[in-house]
């Protein structure tokens, strides 16, 4: 999981082997060694085994792998260290497969796309720095390789600035939190909040580093930022005093932005992105760009006079003066900019990846024409992979079956779409058991869709292949979703989204919770 391009099992009088639970790393794949060894005991040691034999095989993309699986023995080929982790997971789960042995076989191996993502806000619920790393692991397991941090939102500020302390000291904390648990929606009167110390980032960028993945940072702009303008209010285009928001979505909170004709917003937002990069290598850095409501940019004379200026036709040109100035900030520093679809415009930078998650109002059209014109994109449907929607919404088979490439997205276009990422986003998700309900099993759904050809992939197959990682899960302690692959009529599918939308968000937590200890029971 995901499936390989090739799996050819050659057994030889039923013979089977031992386990994997070590490898022999030769000169130039050496920082494989802890993501490697990490994949063949997640979930717990196995047996005494075997080492894999693993050599460095130049003529192998970086990511790709082949698997010879012998009575000689265990031995990988590897294009690149990535390559080598993801052997060692495909190596575990092989074994998991077949009763804790290996099958005699041969597995050759490779991405069909480039990025292979997930997106976690940490900023509508905080989560400790545990929990990313469990992440992590999982997402190494099914051969993700990028973690987009979502860091800074209306509701909490999540990175430790030295710069700007009353980003941490005001912006990372609410008074109070949404909830709808079971009767209509009210406010806990509970103070929430926190944020990562730069220490413990390095850390987590070195831990998924060695796993093969790459942290993507996001610094949400122009809109998005009410607990930046709680900390600085001069940073928006009328200073007043806002509160970190306590609720949700789009609202009248959304309208305060950064204000596009003050250069005291530039400085500041570079200033403040020097320090993210300080601690953040990876080439793409997320800019945001989206649900940014323009009505105070209308009435800024400050605002309004950059447009005249400029010869901006509107304030959504006005976006994209700001996103190519920060854009243009990037570049300078070896950088690129990543940018959601909703933020897209005329005028912006033709080189900032999009990532396309809106495809309501022509933002599918409008993502389309930029993706054959040549502009890069990531594919996030919000309708198919975004976790933090209840099942009855998305069910795993829709999760699947998504594929990124647009209808209207040309045959030589198809070049331009990066990949695909997934978002799991937590206005509603306020603990690890429903952050692992939502994700679980989708993550392994959504893992095939960025790895396998779109032709090798069959939903009845996924989900006989699914039934060790239920087992994995457990061993791990991890809560999931259990009967997610459970068909459900329309009418009670159109009943859970309603439960989730008017009243209870955690409503499909608790029926698979009383549904499990009911099986257990009998």
């Amino acid at each position: 999981m995901p499936i390989p391009k090739c799996l050819k099992e050659t057994p030889r009088n039923g013979q089977t082997l031992p386990p994997v639970t070590g490898v022999s790393l030769p000169s130039g794949l050496e920082g494989a060694l802890e993501g490697a060894l990490a994949m063949l005991a997640l979930g717990g040691a196995q047996e005494a085994g075997t080492t894999a034999r693993v050599t460095l095989d130049g003529s192998l993309g970086p990511e790709a792998y082949e698997i010879d699986c012998s009575e000689e023995g265990v031995a990988v080929r590897a294009g690149g260290e990535a390559a080598a982790v993801y052997a060692a997971a495909t190596l575990r789960q092989l074994a998991a497969e077949h009763g804790g042995r290996l099958p005699c076989c041969k597995v050759e191996d490779a991405p069909r796309f480039g990025w292979r993502g997930l997106s976690l806000d940490v900023c509508r619920h905080f989560f400790p720095i545990g929990t990313v790393y469990r992440l992590v692991d999982l997402m190494a397991y099914y051969k993700y390789n990028r973690l987009h941090l979502h860091l800074s939102d209306d509701q909490g500020f999540r990175f430790e600035s030295e710069r700007y302390p009353l980003l941490n000291d005001v912006g990372s904390y609410r008074a109070s939190t949404l909830k709808k648990r079971g009767s209509a929606a009210a406010q806990d009167g509970v103070r929430h909040g926190g944020y990562y110390r730069k220490r413990e980032l390095r850390a987590l960028v070195r831990y998924a580093k060695a796993r093969g993945i790459e942290i993507v940072p996001e610094l949400d702009l122009p809109g998005h930022a009410l607990a930046i303008l709680a900390a600085y209010p001069a940073l928006a285009c009328y200073t007043e005093p806002v509160e970190v928001a306590t609720y949700f979505g789009v609202s009248d909170f959304s309208k305060k932005l950064f204000c596009a004709g003050s250069g005291q917003t530039f400085t500041f937002l570079c200033s403040l992105l020097d320090e993210m990069l300080e601690v953040f290598p990876f080439e793409y850095v997320h800019i945001g760009g989206d649900e940014a409501v323009k009505a105070e940019w209308k009435r800024c004379p400050n605002c309004q006079q950059v447009l005249r200026e400029q010869g901006l036709k509107n304030e959504r040109e006005l976006q994209g003066y700001l996103l190519n100035r920060v854009s243009a900030f990037l570049k300078e520093r070896g950088r690129r900019a990543i940018v959601w679809n909703d933020g897209l415009c005329g005028n912006l930078d033709p080189e900032a990846v999009t990532q396309f998650w809106m495809p309501f109002f022509g933002e599918s059209a409008r993502t389309a024409r930029r993706i054959n014109a040549g502009g890069r994109a990531i594919m996030s449907h919000c309708l198919h992979v975004y976790y933090d929607y209840p099942y009855a919404l998305t069910p795993l088979v829709k999760t699947y079956r998504y594929e990124p490439c647009l209808r209207k997205i040309r045959a030589k276009g198809a070049a331009n779409v990066l990949g695909v990422e997934a978002a799991v986003w937590t206005e509603w998700i306020d603990s690890e058991e429903k952050l692992f309900f939502n994700v679980l099993p989708r993550l392994a759904a959504t893992a095939e869709t960025g790895w396998a050809a779109q032709n090798g992939r069959r939903y009845p197959d996924f989900l006989r292949r699914l039934l060790p990682h239920y087992a994995l899960y457990e061993a791990l302690g991890l809560n999931y979703a259990r009967f997610a692959e459970k068909p459900v009529s329309l009418l009670q599918r159109i009943r859970g989204i309603f439960t989730f939308f008017a009243r209870d968000t955690h409503a499909e937590l608790l029926q698979d919770a009383s549904e499990a200890r009911k099986q257990h029971k009998n």
